[in-house]
């Protein structure tokens, strides 16, 4: 049986309407629509035969790629060891094929932030029952009964009241029938059984915006924003909005270019991006900036592992870019080349305005970081938007 996460992305697919570069010309669209069906129907293989039929009808559209990456995701559930890795690691493959083709395609983006974050969001897990009825209802949706769909939710969140989904399911009966304030109604009341499911907040922005309550659909995004904020879908719609308000934001397209992983032996390994594995490299402007990035992250871990104390995701994430910038400006005092990347001069900004920490938390979120990125919240009540007020910076 699919989770309620991974169900739930099938509905991104809805809600991306007027994204032109994702949606699948004349051909593929009614095959894209058959293979949604199969999945929803829990039909995984025939779902991607459907699926590999329409990107053969239109190898531009993003859309059968990301379903087939939603579908591998969704069967690795199901399977355990080797198995499970392995099409985890297909679906990430397919899933930035589709990026690729539609960097906005907000399937390809969820199924990305599932597989890549190291915690699932701490949304409600439902009851056996109403995720039955969920399934059913998805099954009823896909096919445009709506209305024998919308009783299948209602059933779902008569079952389990703090199934938020089940009302966002709900409201997207009427989004489909373009019943605007029913969905709104629907996804406000998702959003007040569960604040932190940024699906919800973002359904309902959509719902806003088209009843042209351009203010509080805003508002939705930034609440969506704060709930989750690697969501890229939000931030999609939040650029678009502010873009067309006349203040476009700018995306911080951080590429990393160094990771820390445990080896067989159960050692720190620093693996540097090619470019920089040479001592020049690595020791002046960018490549020492990630090159001390990473060395900070071990010798912290390594610290925490003969201590045998747990590590603290997020702070060592603050500590290790606050060391590595410390090293870079010791590098230009010697004389040497400072950082050239964008992203990196960016991150080095928000460190002297005193908002590195705001900055990670908003661009670079993991689900680890969740304490943390609480606190600040709670600590800075209107701090989502002004921070991106004042920066005008997107992931």
């Amino acid at each position: 049986m699919k989770t309620g996460y991974a169900v739930s992305l099938l509905l991104a697919l809805v809600c991306a309407a007027g994204q032109a570069s994702v949606l699948p010309n004349q051909a593929a669209a009614p095959l894209q629509q058959e293979a949604v069906v199969l999945t929803a129907q829990g039909k995984y293989k025939d779902a991607i035969a459907k699926f590999q039929e329409a990107a053969k009808a239109d190898p531009a559209a993003s859309g059968p790629l990301a379903g087939i990456a939603n579908v591998l995701m969704m069967a690795s559930l199901q399977a355990q060891g080797e198995a499970a890795a392995r099409l985890r690691g297909q679906a990430e493959s397919v899933a930035r094929q589709a990026l690729a083709l539609g960097a906005d395609d907000p399937l390809a983006q969820e199924v990305l932030r599932h597989l890549l974050d190291d915690k699932p969001a701490p949304l409600h897990v439902p009851t056996p029952a109403a995720a039955k009825a969920m399934q059913e209802g998805e099954v009823l949706f896909h096919a445009k009964q709506y209305d024998e769909a919308l009783a299948k939710y209602q059933e779902a969140a008569r079952l389990d009241p703090q199934y938020s989904a089940a009302e966002v399911y709900a409201g997207d009966c009427y989004f489909a029938q373009k019943k605007w304030p029913e969905s709104e109604e629907r996804f406000r009341k998702a959003t007040e059984i569960e604040p932190l499911n940024g699906q919800a907040w973002r359904f309902l922005a959509d719902a806003l915006s088209w009843q042209g309550k351009w203010p509080a659909a805003e508002t939705a995004l930034f609440n969506g924003i704060a709930a989750q904020p690697n969501q890229l879908p939000t931030w999609d719609k939040l650029a678009s909005l502010r873009g067309k308000q006349g203040y476009p934001l700018t995306a911080l397209h951080l590429q990393r270019k160094s990771f820390v992983k445990l080896d067989a032996n159960g050692k720190f390994v620093i693996n540097l991006d090619e470019q920089y594995r040479d001592d020049k490299a690595r020791l002046a402007g960018d490549g020492a900036m990630w090159f001390a990035y990473a060395a900070f992250e071990v010798d912290a871990r390594l610290k925490n592992q003969q201590a045998n104390v747990a590590d603290q995701p997020f702070a060592i994430e603050v500590a290790a870019w606050r060391s590595a910038l410390k090293v870079v400006d010791e590098v230009v005092a010697n004389g040497g080349d400072d950082i050239h990347d964008p992203a990196l001069l960016n991150l080095r900004m928000l460190a002297r305005d005193g908002q590195l920490e705001a900055g990670l938390m908003l661009l670079q979120y993991r689900e680890s970081w969740r304490a943390e990125f609480e606190a600040w919240k709670k600590a800075h009540p209107d701090g989502v938007r002004k921070f991106v007020n004042t920066y005008a910076l997107r992931p």
